[in-house]
């Protein structure tokens, strides 16, 4: 009879034990830090939160890791420093497959005038949604309309066309102006769009306006081209 020697032994068992213990026992105390970053980021204390964090980034759990990162770049974010929310929103993004973590990533580059960087992680964004993206991810197409949103409010208005455009594309092949329907596609109501769209429109030639304004009337349902009708009325007097 061969004696099989890879038996295990009750001091093994024991150890086994207290290694289990001590694994559970850190992740407790550890999802306990976490909560507690999470009290501090829900009051405002920022930078509280932020130092906490960073003690947990040697964490080798990569769900709470995650959750230490995401809550320092929305601590930046919430300070209005937009350099560092870029750089932690880029760093969170990596290998991640959440459109919305490129998404952040996108808006703090745009923030930052990081313009390059930002357009990269756009395309990016838009692919991680594609192939991953569920009901809780902000959809494709207010991904772009913030996106632009982004870019007005930081004064990149060529780049803010070329989310125009592509939004004026979407609505065109629509071709509905319902409200309900729209808002069931997660589109904002003709008017609104083009209303926010305004400071982009404003910039563009007589010429141009009149192309994009037969691409729209042409393309809409009888209310959308009232609709379009009323606006450009507006912008071109």
């Amino acid at each position: 009879m061969n004696i099989n020697y890879d038996y295990i032994t009750y001091a093994d068992v024991m150890r086994a034990r207290r290694e289990m213990y001590e694994k559970a026992h850190e992740k407790h105390a550890t999802n306990s830090i976490l909560n507690t970053a999470r009290d501090l980021f829900s009051q405002g204390a920022f930078d509280m939160c932020i130092k906490i964090c960073n003690g947990l980034l040697d964490s080798h759990d990569p769900k709470q890791l995650y959750d230490a990162k995401k809550l320092i770049a929305l601590s930046y974010y919430s300070q209005q420093d937009f350099e560092k929310a870029d750089e932690a929103f880029f760093n969170l993004s990596e290998n991640s497959t959440n459109s919305d973590d490129y998404f952040n990533a996108v808006i703090c580059a745009a923030l930052n005038r990081n313009f390059e960087r930002s357009k990269s992680l756009f395309e990016v964004a838009l692919e991680k949604y594609t192939h991953y993206g569920t009901q809780k991810n902000m959809p494709s197409v207010q991904l772009i309309l913030h996106y632009m949103i982004t870019l007005i409010s930081v004064d990149e208005i060529e780049l803010a066309k070329e989310q125009f455009q592509l939004l004026k594309q979407i609505y065109m092949r629509v071709n509905n102006s319902d409200e309900v329907f729209l808002r069931s596609r997660a589109l904002e109501p003709v008017e609104k769009f083009l209303e926010i769209s305004s400071p982009v429109l404003k910039t563009y030639s007589q010429d141009e306006l009149e192309i994009i304004y037969d691409d729209l009337h042409g393309s809409l349902d009888e209310a959308g081209k009232e609709k379009v009708e009323d606006f450009f009325q507006t912008i071109t007097q």
